[in-house]
């Protein structure tokens, strides 16, 4: 594979992440390419992030060593399974809604529930219906767009996923949410998603965090 092997790792190498399609520009078969890829992931060059989705190890010592690597996750995260957003864990953690760090990066996706592992960390995906996949933005980190939700849509999708299992006011006391800074905009913000679910016990929730929050 000699000298082209090095070409197509000097262009991997500057990519934030890709697949075996954007290797198509050297021409070379596709039978070629994948072992050329598993080739390069077993000499570590490369880390596979869900089955034919990849980045460059080198890329991504470099995203470190230039404290982006944070970004570069989030980034990352609605890459490897799309369309999503973050939300629900990730997002209450970064607003002190919930005190305990979550362990996966926690989206909600447009396709079905999903998990994916891999060497980088752990990604956790979960499927709302279509009218609800809304409540997020899309911010620049950089060079990098990440899709993220708005605190009042953090909460409704983590509410929204147990709404079965929180029978009464207190079991959802239980979950131990911080709501001191969950102010009036956040709460009407909630309203309409309540609304837009159609479920009398996200009305229900939307009362309580009226409740309990400062407002």
């Amino acid at each position: 594979m000699g000298k082209k092997a090095g070409e197509i790792r000097y262009y991997l190498d500057r990519l934030p992440y890709f697949r075996v399609d954007n290797l198509k520009i050297f021409g070379l078969p596709l039978p070629y390419l994948r072992v050329m890829l598993s080739r390069f992931e077993a000499q570590g060059a490369i880390i596979r992030l869900k089955r034919g989705v990849y980045a460059a190890r080198a890329y991504c010592e470099r995203m470190k060593a230039e404290r982006r690597w944070s970004a570069y996750l989030e980034f990352l995260s609605g890459k490897i399974y799309s369309p999503a957003y973050l939300s629900l864990d990730y997002v209450l953690y970064a607003n002190n809604i919930l005190t305990e760090a979550p362990v996966n990066f926690t989206l909600v996706a447009g396709n079905k529930t999903a998990f994916y592992k891999n060497a980088i960390g752990s990604f956790s995906y979960h499927k709302v219906k279509a009218a609800l996949f809304c409540g997020y933005e899309t911010r620049r980190e950089g060079e990098f767009p990440i899709n993220k939700a708005s605190k009042a849509k953090a909460l409704f999708d983590f509410l929204y996923l147990r709404r079965n299992l929180l029978r009464g006011r207190n079991i959802f006391m239980e979950l131990r949410l911080n709501l001191d800074g969950f102010g009036k905009g956040d709460l009407a913000e909630f309203k309409r998603y309540a609304l837009l679910s159609g479920s009398r016990r996200m009305r229900e929730l939307h009362g309580w965090i009226g409740k309990c929050s400062k407002i």
